[in-house]
């Protein structure tokens, strides 16, 4: 009678009987069960840890960044940038021009029939010449769809923040004010846009916003897209504070948007049909005249981006972050992914098992964005999982050595 030989045991696995026999039994045992969660409960608290910290946010920054750059799309024409350009500054002269060449430019867009005007020009102080105030707040008035910015700005230097709103005359002509503050990160760049901001209270739309709801008595009670920050209920009246934080899917590159010279469109050179129905943004793009955002993509001048927002309002594109709840919620669930396929035909302990749970991580957080355009940071997650693996790995070898 042959004797036929067990398999040799792996490490963790014991020996069971059944039917008579010595069957190798696999490490899910409850033992293996229970450090399995113990791992996880650490996982988790670690995530909370990074996501509460934000040590993980360059990584996904970054991320982001890198999926910006190939997920751009052909804008439409319904936005038009009408450019306060180097050729504009050879023929006006210099800048700032007197506001009666704005009332000139205004009732061109009037007689061209553009559906908006946008207009990313300060207007915060009277002019010397109180007839070019005049001259605009007139325009302004008889176009009936002009929007124009309001900003934060210090009183002095170090001092107590005040809106800077366009003077009276004009301000009380315009069909509505938006709020022109730009969203940087830490490291400068601008991925976002905030829809609401202002003094104690974020109740100025933006720019883009404030345009796209001209003609809509109902807009302030649609509920916006975007990250809701309900700690501005108890903020000081003394405090700039944002609401709505979107992330944006950038056109392109400075360039993308169809632009019109701003001298150009002064002196009727421009066909009827490039403005007619348009949402136009008159702003700078000359070098020196406003501030050079740093997108994602490349540097842009402010009515670019502005221009960005506008067309991704228009077209329901604006990408929302997901609330730290939510973001917590899918992580945890995701890492109990590694610990769950451990031991599985075909994975076992090999490093296959971390790359599929990093795959379905990143395949998680881009479905979401490219599916649904809500955005779930991965780096606190996946750092978190890539611990979790070593920590396994660490545990089942000092058993190995244990048993041997």
């Amino acid at each position: 009678m042959q004797l036929r030989s067990s398999p040799p045991l792996r490490a963790g696995e014991g020996v069971a009987l059944r039917g008579g026999h010595e069957v190798p039994t696999h490490p899910t045992t409850t033992l293996a069960w229970l450090v399995r969660g113990m791992l996880w409960m650490a996982g988790v608290g670690l995530l909370a840890l990074l996501i509460v910290s934000g040590i993980t946010v360059p990584w996904d920054n970054a991320l982001y960044d890198l999926h910006a750059r190939y997920w751009r799309y052909t804008p439409n024409d319904h936005v038009v940038i009408i450019a306060i350009d180097p050729k504009s500054l050879d023929e006006i002269g210099r800048f700032p021009w007197p506001r009666s060449v704005h009332a000139q430019l205004i009732d061109r867009l009037t007689a061209d029939g553009a559906r908006g005007v946008g207009m990313d020009v300060t207007m915060s102080t009277p002019s010397n010449d109180p007839g070019n105030d005049k001259q605009v707040a007139a325009a302004i008035h008889r176009n009936g769809r002009v929007v124009l910015p309001v900003f934060a700005e210090a009183v002095a230097l170090g001092g107590q923040l005040q809106e800077a709103l366009p003077v009276s005359d004009i301000a009380q002509n315009v069909a509505a004010l938006g709020q022109v503050d730009v969203a940087k990160d830490n490291d400068e760049r601008v991925r976002g846009a905030y829809l609401k901001a202002g003094l104690g209270s974020p109740y100025w739309p933006s720019l883009a916003l404030a345009l796209l709801q001209l003609g809509h008595h109902d807009a302030s009670d649609t509920t916006l897209p975007g990250l809701h920050d309900p700690a501005h209920n108890d903020a000081s009246p003394y405090l700039w504070m944002r609401d709505d934080y979107v992330l944006l899917r950038y056109a392109g590159p400075d360039g993308t948007f169809g632009r019109l010279s701003y001298v150009d469109v002064l002196n009727d050179r421009v066909p009827v049909n490039l403005l007619k129905d348009r949402w136009v943004l008159v702003g700078a793009t000359a070098e020196g005249l406003g501030d050079i955002l740093q997108t994602p993509d490349s540097p842009m001048p402010g009515v670019e981006y502005q221009a960005n927002v506008l067309q991704s309002l228009e077209r329901g594109m604006l990408v929302t972050p997901l609330d730290f709840l939510r973001q917590f919620g899918l992580a945890v669930a995701l890492l109990a992914v590694p610990l769950l396929l451990y031991g599985l035909p075909g994975i076992g302990r090999n490093w296959l098992l971390l790359v599929i749970s990093m795959a379905l991580v990143l395949t998680a957080s881009l479905s979401l964005l490219r599916s649904y355009y809500l955005w779930w940071p991965p780096a606190s997650c996946l750092a978190v999982i890539v611990m979790e693996f070593v920590a396994w790995q660490l545990l089942m070898r000092h058993r190995s050595a244990v048993r041997e």
